[in-house]
């Protein structure tokens, strides 16, 4: 619990200047560059949407005419209230302040079409057992995104093959952001697990009972990411109930 409380304060004071004026939505222009181009290509459409962790609102913003109903859980109360005034107006849209690790938001199970979880994965700290919780939250052949970083991706490999630690989500062994003077305060951004293609297929048919998964990939060489995902691109599976 204070573990959870510390992440809760981490994540308020780092998007205290957060405006929800200042989100825009995504922009895709042929193959995906980047994990929101990733997620908007890849966000499907339907009925029901659920972002667990929807960062600044951009995924959300620009997928909410692909569903009938949007929900966005996340973790900062800060950000959560800049969203709820970004889409403020719309009936149709969720915006609820909670962990999604912790259960206790009142969501449906079988009630959505997709759930997408763009870089919150590898901050959780039951990662298996919320997959199998978001799992039920799926209707039948609904299905669950994940992006999340490749810790085997080459520039990754690298960085171990010469003696560095592969950050995802900062510099110098974890311990600068990438504004290159601010120092984290949570080691690696927070990042606590590290996963690959492999793991990522193994743990959503294994261990959460998904029926089938399928990998892609993204990034600005697109020729490479298409023929060696995962040796070139961060990881963006696809698990189908």
């Amino acid at each position: 619990m204070i573990y959870k409380q510390e992440l809760s304060h981490h994540y308020d004071k780092k998007y205290s200047k957060s405006n929800y004026k200042d989100v825009k939505p995504v922009q895709v222009k042929g193959y995906p560059r980047n994990r929101f181009e990733a997620a908007v290509h890849w966000g499907g459409e339907g009925d029901s949407l659920l972002e667990a962790g929807y960062g600044s609102g951009n995924v959300l913003l620009t997928l909410r005419d692909n569903y009938k109903k949007c929900v966005g859980v996340e973790l900062s109360e800060v950000r959560a209230n800049e969203l709820k005034k970004l889409f403020s107006g719309y009936d149709d849209i969720s915006i609820l302040v909670g962990n999604i690790e912790d259960r206790s938001l009142n969501l449906k199970k079988e009630s959505f079409d997709t759930i997408l979880m763009n870089a919150v994965i590898e901050h959780l700290i039951t990662p298996i057992q919320t997959l199998k919780y978001l799992a039920g939250l799926l209707e039948s052949g609904g299905r669950i995104v994940i992006i999340t970083p490749n810790i085997a991706k080459y520039t990754r490999r690298i960085k171990l093959l010469f003696g560095y630690f592969p950050s995802t989500a900062s510099l110098d062994e974890g311990l600068l952001m990438y504004d290159e003077k601010t120092k984290t305060d949570l080691y690696d951004e927070g990042h606590l697990h590290y996963f690959k293609y492999r793991s990522l297929k193994r743990i959503l048919i294994e261990r959460v009972g998904l029926s089938k998964v399928i990998c892609y990939g993204f990034s600005s060489s697109p020729i490479l990411t298409r023929l060696f995902p995962k040796l070139f691109s961060d990881c963006l599976v696809i698990g189908i109930k």
